[in-house]
């Protein structure tokens, strides 16, 4: 957080700008860089949406950017969405998503920032129109005040919000050359069980309405993953034991990353990772179907 604050008041060639540093519970008090203007925002442990929507309520700017507090913003930030956004008024886009770059060459920051840029590949084919990720994102505010971000869960909420822009008719603008840079896990095990609880909070947002491992309506999807979810017969205890199983292979896949180099590792490491959000994809489709209803 020092960092991104740092990095914040030394903004160049900038509108005036105000930061709202929204916490989740902490009770830490950021370092706060002499005339950069902004406060701090205390609040309940309600997760991270629920910070955002609070911060966007007290912003007094008609345009919002938000980040993360691992994210450090290059000296031109802020110009460069002030800029965006100006170039876009007359298309009426009030939704610019912005590029993530690695904040260090480390070969693990490499090797997530190849599974992020796949990721970001896959919206390439609707347009990249529900493509949303705050941890680099810009909105007009009366937008964000009309759809609010969602606070059932504490992960996924970002593609969400994606899909609810797209079906209330609202474009996102993907602006690559708007750039933050992000600090990545700096062990696999920690990459490892965010991926894992990405698949699993993406189960839950299935149970509300909102499908993050795409469109129920088309095709098949195929590979060894879709594969092994419909060999899996129906029920909790089935999900849990292909959830272990895969957790387990996840982690042996990331140790061996660790232990090969180049491309077999990276390979390994994209695989560990896979595994990994499939058993948590299970494990979550578990814990529903253990709901009584």
């Amino acid at each position: 957080m020092d960092e991104l604050l740092e990095s914040l008041g030394a903004q160049r060639e900038a509108p005036a700008f105000e930061v709202i540093v929204a916490l989740d519970g902490s009770s830490r008090t950021p370092r706060w860089p002499t005339g950069l203007a902004g406060r701090v925002l205390p609040g309940p442990r309600k997760g991270p949406y629920a910070a955002r929507n609070r911060a966007i309520a007290e912003a007094r700017g008609t345009i919002v950017l938000l980040t993360d507090s691992d994210c450090v913003c290059p000296p031109d930030w802020v110009h460069t969405a002030a800029r965006l956004f100006e170039e876009f008024s007359a298309s009426n886009i009030r939704a610019i998503q912005g590029a993530s770059r690695p904040a260090e060459d480390t070969r693990l920051s490499r090797w997530i920032q190849r599974e992020y840029d796949r990721y970001v590949e896959s919206h390439a084919a609707n347009g990249y129109r529900r493509f949303c990720n705050t941890r680099n994102l810009g909105l007009r505010r009366d937008l964000a005040l009309a759809f609010p971000f969602p606070e059932s869960f504490p992960r996924g909420g970002d593609g969400v919000y994606g899909l609810t822009l797209e079906r209330n008719g609202v474009e996102i603008r993907y602006a690559p050359r708007w750039e933050i840079f992000h600090r990545h896990p700096r062990s696999r095990w920690t990459e490892t069980m965010a991926a894992f609880d990405q698949g699993r909070q993406g189960a839950h947002w299935q149970e509300a309405g909102s499908d993050l491992f795409g469109e129920p309506s088309g095709p098949p999807r195929r590979g060894s993953g879709a594969w092994f979810r419909r060999a899996l017969p129906e029920g909790c205890l089935p999900r849990l034991i292909g959830a272990t199983g895969l957790l387990g292979a996840a982690m042996a896949l990331g140790a061996a990353s660790a232990a090969l180099g180049g491309e077999a590792g990276y390979r390994s490491f994209s695989r560990s990772r896979r595994a990994a959000h499939l058993a948590g994809r299970l494990r979550g489709e578990a814990e529903r179907r253990a709901v009584p209803r």
